[in-house]
């Protein structure tokens, strides 16, 4: 056994001199640089030999590290490898293994972290559905992954994001959260080729490990296609991730247990590994993976993308340091030292060689232009810009150079932006893209660099792409309209906003679904659009989200101009204009109301008014929040009259939506809605003898108030009685019984044993007892959480209806006004002497529900509203009302204002 032992590991030692001895020859030569874009050095399996692997990791040409904290309990850990090595860049988060182990302080601790460590980024986090992500609550994760992203994104920091089998919820996750001008890191990415781009779009970049030789080779070569290329990274995930390799090409670390022969790995098993598998060395799962090993990754990467090591490492590291480089990171000393000949590099920038761009080091020469982009210096050679730019050509003429600056302040030049630009002046290729084409236009329209001045110049090359590339492409179009914000306004001559319009509106022209699918309501039946053959060419290109993200300066007057081209059906328009809503106002931060009044008064503004193009669950939802954010008064009256205009096709939990916390502004809220429905409904509708919407409006404030019984304890008795009076109030000369308001009496009773006898006299007073049904009655009579009084009340009812009845067969019907209420008050009186000698008692305490009646019988807006349209009575529902209406009295005209 000893000599096997020595053997292997002689052998094993004669590789790591092997690996040892290439890092040597890289260094010697002109090294490729590589950034370890996420790794744990703090893993406890690795910890005592950290200082070996990253020395020994630098000298193979791994200048960086992104040590990634897990939990609480190495944060502090990671931090102080932070401090001793300036190659590793600390990073701090829970990770989703660890959720269930954090303290009630978890995240307080994480903020005062980033504060006294601002050269930290946030990672790792994330969300698993996997076989151990499974053991961890799911909602648990979503929580804490949420927190921390909202917390990077508020901190402008990138994030290092683990998912396992749960990309779904985290595109969705990250939409509801992004995008991240500061990006996001998938580590390990393994995601399918379709959902790049959606990532991308976030600000998304993808990192890649020995994970990824896990992938089918077809399948990983088509994802990795689809990736930019200025979002590639490349990582080790140390310790675990170990890629596959050929033998005596890896790193391994020094006394790693699973390579020990105690283990069951002998050097002659090892061996015959090898050989079986043709040279490749097939090792234990449990090996631990060196950080030097990002050179294999950086093999596999390439060779998949038909590209050279060297430029996938240059392209690689240059992501990575410009993704690092956020303020207080190490790195952003460097890169802010860095001229145009640094590290640092645009998203659609081809990186140049450093041997190259030796005409760029020139800084001492009188001939060199020094300047500052936003405290980033740039050292340039005039003549060599001069000679694209018609504007630095005249300044330099004048001796007036120093104007340069406030040129470029003026039209707010960003870094990376200038660097592009100088690198064309020095005959660089420079890649375009909708990312950066406003902005390139912008700088190059400024600086005069014309066709006049040079032939084949910036602006000409800028104007064609954008004219070929961007403008037709859905989603080119879409990202170049939202990453040119800033520069468009400079752009006012060139009326680029009008040309992007135009090309968006005529593409949403062919397909509508480029806006989203139409948002139904329960009871409307939209005739569903089907594309014919030719616009169903644009199918693999729409997404509707993309709209959503513009700013409101652009997004309102693009809606606008798309109603009015009436080439757009309007439910699309419709459903992009909620989505919009959803984001901006419905589903954004609280700290942000100033710009959530904003959005929802341009909503309204966009809105149609039509009925049922929108659903009431939007609706109900915009109006409560334009009334919170203190919205505009013609925002809250036009978002009312929608609502009132569709209350019929409303359900009780939509209309809960409105009295959330039942307060008496949330009451009144209720009572004006439904009052702008009889208002708007019958001034429309003047002609119309279909009153059933007045039926569904009296069953649906039923059935509210039964769910508001049922379901919220928190529903005062005042609350209760006031929406129970409104409800009565409606249903009174619409349905003929009152069965829904007793049962919703009956849960409230039910719900608050504690109530005394008079609070139970106050809830029933919204029950007209001689309008239940023959069931409701008997159930009622037998029902012991009513009060007395009106149990005896009830008893009545069926006494009085035969006698009613009895009385009109023999007059033939036919009886006047006068003689009606005559009868009715001395029914009540007969009543009341008949109660009171059952109950052989006096009245003291309180009084019943017929005596207050009858005390005092105010005139309200529902009396008038029922004295304004009679008895209304339709056929086509069992509960209306029978009784004739009595319209030849005259009545007073009554007018209704929505507040």
């Amino acid at each position: 056994m000893r000599r096997r032992r020595s053997k292997y590991l002689k052998k094993k030692e004669k590789k790591n001199r092997n690996c040892s001895l290439g890092g040597e020859l890289r260094s010697g030569s002109e090294k490729m640089k590589l950034f370890d874009a996420h790794c744990h050095l703090q893993d406890p399996r690795i910890i005592s030999k950290a200082p070996q692997l990253i020395s020994s990791a630098v000298a193979s040409g791994v200048s960086a590290f992104a040590v990634n904290g897990v939990s609480e309990k190495d944060w502090n850990l990671v931090k102080e490898m932070g401090v001793k090595y300036p190659s590793v860049v600390p990073c701090f988060g829970i990770h989703p293994w660890y959720v269930a182990e954090r303290s009630p302080q978890w995240f307080e601790t994480l903020k005062s972290l980033f504060e006294t460590t601002p050269s930290a980024a946030v990672g790792e986090i994330g969300l698993d559905k996997g076989s151990k992500g499974r053991e961890i609550d799911f909602s648990d994760q979503v929580g804490v992954f949420r927190r921390q992203l909202e917390l990077a994104k508020e901190l402008n920091k990138p994030a290092s994001i683990h998912c396992v089998r749960a990309f779904g919820d985290l595109l969705e996750i990250t939409k509801s959260v992004g995008p991240f001008p500061a990006g996001v890191i998938l580590h390990s990415y393994l995601g399918s080729a379709e959902m790049v781009p959606e990532f991308a779009k976030l600000g998304a970049y993808f990192s890649f490990s020995g994970f990824l030789m896990s992938m089918s080779e077809k399948k990983a070569k088509k994802m990795l296609k689809a990736v930019p290329s200025d979002r590639i990274l490349l990582e080790t995930d140390s310790p675990d991730a170990l890629p596959r390799s050929e033998s005596g090409t890896l790193y391994f670390v020094q006394g790693d247990p699973s390579l020990l022969p105690e283990k069951g790995n002998s050097s002659q098993d090892l061996e015959s590994n090898a050989s079986s598998s043709g040279g490749s060395m097939k090792l234990p799962k449990e090996t631990l993976n060196h950080p030097a090993n990002i050179h294999t990754v950086l093999g596999y990467v390439a060779r998949l993308l038909d590209m050279n090591n060297e430029e996938l490492a240059e392209l690689s590291y240059t992501n990575a340091v410009r993704l690092f480089s956020y303020s207080g990171s190490k790195l952003l000393l460097e890169r802010s030292a860095a001229d145009v000949s640094g590290h640092t590099q645009n998203h659609s920038t081809t990186h140049v060689p450093s041997k190259k761009m030796s005409d760029f080091e020139t800084r001492n020469s009188k001939s060199v232009l020094h300047i500052n982009v936003k405290d980033v210096p740039f050292h340039l050679r005039k003549e060599t810009i001069a000679k694209r730019s018609a504007i630095v050509s005249s300044l330099l003429e004048r001796n007036k150079i120093d104007e340069l600056h406030c040129i470029l302040q003026d039209i707010e030049a960003d870094p990376e932006t200038f660097k592009l630009v100088a690198k064309f002046c020095y005959g660089y290729k420079v890649n375009l893209s909708s990312d950066n084409i406003v902005s390139v236009l912008c700088i190059a329209y400024y600086l005069g660099m014309k066709e006049e001045h040079s032939t084949d110049n910036l602006l000409g090359k800028a104007s064609s792409f954008l004219e070929t590339r961007v403008l037709p492409s859905w989603n080119e179009t879409v990202n170049a309209l939202r990453s040119g914000d800033k520069s468009l306004d400079k752009l006012a001559d060139f009326e680029l906003v009008d040309l992007f319009f135009d090309s968006l509106i005529e593409k949403a022209s062919y397909d509508p679904r480029l806006l989203g699918e139409p948002i139904k309501n329960r009871e409307e039946t939209t005739s569903e659009y089907r594309p014919n053959p030719r616009r169903r060419l644009f199918d693999n290109d729409w997404k509707s989200e993309d709209l959503i993200t513009l700013p409101l300066r652009f997004y309102e007057p693009l809606m606008i101009r798309a109603t009015e081209s009436r080439s757009i059906p309007v439910e699309y328009i419709v459903s992009s204009v909620c989505n919009y809503t959803k984001k901006w106002v419905l589903d954004a931060e609280d700290s942000v109301s100033g710009k959530k009044r904003e959005v929802v008064e341009a909503v309204e503004r966009l809105l149609p008014h039509k009925r049922g193009l929108i659903s009431c669950e939007f609706l109900f939802k915009t109006l409560k929040h334009s009334i919170s954010l203190e919205a505009s008064s013609e925002c809250r009256n036009g978002f009312g009259i929608r609502v009132s205009k569709q209350l019929d096709m409303a359900t009780p939990t939509d209309l809960k939506i409105l009295t959330q916390g039942y307060g008496e502004k949330d009451i009144q809220l209720v009572r004006t809605v439904v009052t702008s429905f009889y208002f708007n409904y019958t001034n429309e509708e003047e002609d119309s003898e279909d009153v059933s919407v007045f039926v569904k409006v009296a069953k649906l404030l039923e059935e509210f108030l039964l769910l508001a019984a049922s379901e919220d304890a928190s529903l005062k008795l005042e609350a209760f009685v006031a929406l129970g009076e409104i409800t009565a109030a409606i249903s009174l000369g619409v349905l003929r019984y009152s069965d829904g308001i007793y049962r919703a009496v009956d849960v409230f009773l039910e719900r608050r044993g504690y109530l005394t006898e008079s609070e139970k006299m106050e809830a029933c007073k919204v029950l007209d007892c001689k309008k239940l049904s023959r069931q409701g009655c008997e159930e009622a009579a037998k029902n012991q959480r009513l009060p007395l009084r009106v149990v005896v009340q009830i008893l009545f009812v069926p006494q009085l209806q035969i006698r009613d009845t009895v009385a009109k067969e023999i007059k033939g019907g036919e009886e006047k006004v006068e003689e009606e209420e005559v009868t009715v008050w001395s029914d009540e009186d007969e009543m009341e002497k008949m109660s009171e000698k059952l109950l052989g008692m006096e009245i003291q305490d309180h009084e019943c529900v017929i005596h207050r009646w009858k005390k005092a019988k105010k005139v309200s807006v529902w009396s008038q509203v029922k004295r304004k349209f009679g008895c209304l009575t339709t056929s086509s529902s069992d509960d209306a009302c029978t009784c004739d209406a009595k319209n030849n009295n005259k009545k007073k005209k009554i007018h209704h204002h929505y507040k």
